[in-house]
């Protein structure tokens, strides 16, 4: 770890900590500040799973630990310094024939490893437990990452919501709603509806579909409820006719381009951690 960086990087946290969130723009700003630290350290820990081998961990292959937190939310934990990493591991018994679980991240590594978290349904990132403690939304600090690298963000802060039902529907069998048009893609599977605008929509309940599909001149048709897998594969067949997809999940209405919907649903159904 260069000692220089992890100083600067407590110190950053022990200001953001000090922040009231009542200062909403300073709040901001701090919070912001320590996205940029945490992933300009040269070396950062995280909890390995508790499945995963002893040979896993020694050889820095390990799966990390996703796992709930004291609030019952998806999460996962990462160090700034690998000593709190070990003082975590010993506190919950996260050891086994001596090896403490914990992964050293440098790089795209620890890119690699948000990823993982991201589309495995994890919700928040604890950063530091039990020496200074702060929690990350997994997508700020994504997105963080992307735009320092002069790319497209992740997602837009009002399309966060949109993991929160692709998790239920890769963990919880949640299904989504939309209606299928009278055409076929190359496998001969109706393809879905969009509107009269070239918009596709999608629905988290049924009865809303149902509704919708005499708007767009298929009320013959009952709404078909879709799985990941079957949500995937009908996103994978549009991408080229439909730019837009539009997610009605309860009084929200949240848009997509159907390229990086199709990106994230692929993600999520991979099986194999890589």
């Amino acid at each position: 770890m260069n000692t220089v960086t992890a100083k600067r990087y407590q110190d950053l946290m022990q200001e953001f900590l000090k922040t009231p969130r009542s200062d909403v723009k300073g709040f901001r700003k701090k919070y912001e500040e320590v996205l940029n630290e945490f992933l300009s350290l040269d070396e950062v820990y995280v909890i390995a799973s508790r499945s995963a081998t002893v040979e896993e961990v020694k050889e820095n292959k390990a799966r990390p630990l996703c796992a709930l937190n004291h609030k019952k939310l998806p999460c996962m934990w990462f160090f700034s310094e690998k000593e709190f990493a070990q003082n975590f591991v010993k506190h919950f018994g996260i050891i086994k024939d001596g090896t403490e679980y914990i992964i050293k991240l440098q790089g795209e590594d620890l890119i690699k490893v948000i990823k993982f978290g991201i589309f495995n349904g994890v919700y928040q990132f604890s950063i530091d437990e039990g020496k200074c403690t702060m929690v990350m939304v997994p997508y700020d600090l994504l997105n963080t990452y992307l735009v320092n690298n002069v790319e497209e963000n992740f997602l837009d802060k009002n399309q966060y919501e949109l993991m929160v039902l692709f998790t239920m529907m890769k963990f919880h069998k949640k299904l989504v709603y939309a209606i299928e048009s009278d055409d076929k893609d190359n496998n001969g599977k109706n393809i879905l509806a969009a509107d009269r605008s070239g918009v596709l929509n999608i629905f988290a309940q049924k009865d809303d579909a149902n509704i919708h599909k005499y708007d767009i001149g298929y009320g013959r048709k009952e709404a078909i409820g879709l799985n990941i897998i079957e949500f995937r594969n009908a996103i994978n067949s549009i991408i080229d006719s439909i730019e837009t997809v539009r997610f009605e999940i309860k009084e929200n209405i949240i848009e997509i381009k159907s390229s990086k919907l199709a990106y994230i649903l692929n993600e999520m159904v991979k099986l194999e951690y890589k």
